[in-house]
């Protein structure tokens, strides 16, 4: 493929889904996947077109890949739950990951999800993990899970696939141990001194797979996750939350709301609005403008007679 862009290339003169940005290698399976998972987010998605490549000529070339490989591109490269346009979602563990001895070399493990924990305020919400939000992807024998460091698809520390990566769960949450590759070292070191101390995991939303209340603990609208698709474990340097719009997009529809107005309502720290009565519908749209003025009249003088 003719390339005379002087983007740097990290994997070389190997095939890129961007080949004029050196972005999205698609040489090998799990890179293949790996981009198709990055080019969904949001933020990714929303930088093209870029130096004239669109968004749909990367997908489309990723596509093509895909289904060299006899895979299924509309399930997003993974176990085929989701549907295309699902949406990834990351959720950072206050839990410390660590060196375990191993035969092979250190492994780096540690707890990708804690059950029952809040999450911190991800944007006018909080979440939580159900212990039984990943039995679906346990009973799938955890197809194509992977391991990154920060979740970059660029910084792949081992997988199911390749037998590198080993998950469970126990009371406490979901457990993972990936042993790295040589080339990966530096995040061993990094783990040992102390510079990296949580876990995170990436996941999609099954179906139904959420439910909204709220929590006495923070006062703020709890979104429990009951059924998820894992999509990767990382140990992670940066503990902060990423855009919280997957979420948003969730109590939206779970509220009968319009999506725009939820944000909104999320900017103004207002969510738990929703949650303020139950002896109501789940969303009560804005009144302004005549209507508005209308209800000022009749609190005043009574209801208007024909």
């Amino acid at each position: 493929m003719a390339d005379s862009s002087s983007s740097k290339k990290p994997y070389g003169n190997v095939t890129y889904a961007d080949p004029k940005n050196g972005k999205y290698p698609i040489d090998t399976e799990e890179h293949i996947r790996a981009a198709w998972a990055y080019i969904n987010m949001p933020k990714n998605a929303s930088q093209y077109p870029m130096n004239g490549v669109t968004l749909s000529e990367v997908k489309d070339r990723i596509r093509a890949a895909m289904k060299k490989l006899g895979a299924d591109v509309a399930s997003n490269g993974d176990s085929g739950r989701s549907a295309d346009s699902a949406e990834r979602e990351w959720l950072v563990t206050p839990s410390p990951c660590e060196i375990r001895s191993a035969e092979g070399g250190p492994r780096i493990g540690g707890y990708g999800a804690v059950f029952g924990n809040l999450s911190k305020n991800l944007g006018g919400f909080v979440e939580r993990v159900d212990r039984g939000a990943f039995d679906q992807s346990r009973a799938d024998g955890w197809p194509n899970i992977v391991c990154r460091f920060n979740h970059d698809p660029n910084e792949i520390l081992g997988t199911t696939h390749g037998r590198t990566l080993s998950l469970r769960t126990d009371s406490v949450g979901l457990d993972y141990e990936v042993l790295p590759p040589q080339s990966m070292q530096r995040v061993v070191e990094y783990v040992q001194r102390g510079d990296i101390k949580n876990s995170s995991f990436a996941f999609r939303v099954a179906p139904g797979g959420d439910t909204w209340t709220t929590t006495r603990e923070t006062n703020y609208p709890l979104r429990t996750l009951h059924d998820v698709e894992l999509v990767d474990v990382a140990p992670v340097l940066d503990a902060a939350y990423p855009d919280a719009t997957a979420g948003l997009r969730s109590l939206a529809a779970a509220m009968s709301a319009p999506l725009e107005e939820v944000r909104s309502m999320a900017a103004a720290d207002e969510l738990r609005r929703f949650f303020a009565r139950t002896d109501r519908p789940s969303y009560q749209p804005k009144v302004t403008g005549a209507a508005a003025m209308m209800k000022l009249m009749e609190k005043r003088f009574g209801p208007a007679i024909d």
